[in-house]
């Protein structure tokens, strides 16, 4: 089974398409908007924790966040 890993891109296109600014995600979450900018452009990860409750607040499942990446 090929290893999954966080998509930046992912994250970035689902807020985007849901019309949820970074500021607005970040503030639901509990963090400063660089936060989400880091996790976006692939600074930083979101732990499970964090992306589970991303994945609440837009409406999307946890595996709409994660690509395979290649071993």
């Amino acid at each position: 089974m090929p290893a999954r890993t966080f998509s930046p891109d992912a994250l970035r296109q689902i807020r985007r398409d849901r019309g949820v600014s970074q500021r607005r995600l970040a503030t639901s979450l509990g963090l400063h908007n660089t936060a989400i900018s880091a996790y976006e452009n692939g600074h930083r990860r979101p732990d499970v924790q964090t992306l589970a409750t991303i994945a609440d607040v837009l409406g999307a499942r946890m595996d709409d966040f994660v690509r395979s990446a290649a071993a």
